[in-house]
């Protein structure tokens, strides 16, 4: 399935103060990193049959990925950079290592965060805050970026249910709306995901993110500019929506099939 977005939802308690100076806090700057490679699981494809269901989905992974690559990647590293009207500049990388790693990593002049999976255990670690442990609802939300963000998966692997919910107009483009319930599993609520019906490229998403001590925060997203990238397709744009604040990602580079360590992933030793 697919963007995404990456999808992810750093939520760093010691940017409390940075979160009410600039308006953006990196929960919301991360969540902008969760669909970024989720568009793979759920994501573009061609003309679709009315009401078909099965067709949207195998289109939209085949524009997406029309030569079949995704299932030769091991490793994923994206680079962005996010904007807001009160954070300039601010830089984000994404790095997983398939199936079930992910670590990362988003700064701006205010301070540093990290956040990271090594399959098992999660971790938190921010200039201010310091380093923490990931745990209960909101581990198992990362779990299931993780999974979402990995070309591999195939939709029934993800979601127990995928359902075809009439039509909506998005920016003016008529649009499937599909309602995709995850596995119990992830303790994520139900992502609504908007389809293009012309070009079958994900252009919006509706999702709830978990955070430190079960907070949730609601998070629309708008993805534009899709290119092509070593074979496959990426949105070049990103716009996020979060408790009324606007960001804007700006996708700088994709690598695949990187060297990455499985120890960059490790639970740090202090949490230990």
């Amino acid at each position: 399935m697919s963007l995404i977005i990456l999808h992810n939802m750093l939520t760093f308690t010691d940017f409390n103060n940075f979160q009410k100076q600039k308006g953006l806090t990196m929960r919301k700057m991360l969540t902008l990193a969760g669909f970024l490679s989720g568009l793979m699981l759920l994501s573009s494809c061609q003309s679709t049959p009315e009401g078909d269901l099965d067709v949207i989905l195998s289109n939209m992974r085949k524009a997406i990925d029309p030569d079949g690559l995704s299932s030769k990647i091991t490793t994923q590293v994206i680079t962005s950079k996010i904007d807001s009207t009160k954070i300039k500049d601010g830089k984000m990388v994404v790095e997983i290592k398939y199936p079930d790693k992910l670590r990362i990593r988003a700064e701006s002049k205010d301070g540093i965060l990290m956040k990271g999976c090594d399959g098992k255990q999660g971790w938190e670690f921010s200039t201010k805050g310091g380093l923490r442990e990931i745990k209960g609802k909101e581990l198992d939300n990362l779990k299931f970026q993780i999974v979402f963000l990995s070309p591999k998966e195939k939709v029934k692997d993800v979601f127990e249910s995928v359902k075809l919910d009439g039509e909506e107009v998005v920016n003016r483009k008529p649009c499937y709306k599909l309602v995709c319930t995850p596995k119990p599993m992830y303790s994520m609520a139900p992502l609504n995901i908007y389809v293009d019906k012309k070009t079958s490229f994900v252009i919006k998403t509706e999702e709830t993110h978990i955070g430190p001590e079960d907070q949730t925060v609601e998070v629309t997203r708008y993805f534009m500019d899709y290119e092509k990238t070593d074979g496959m397709y990426f949105p070049m744009k990103i716009m996020s929506e979060a408790g009324g604040k606007i960001a804007e990602l700006t996708l700088e580079s994709i690598d695949w099939d990187e060297d990455l360590s499985d120890t960059a992933f490790d639970i740090p030793d202090e949490i230990k």
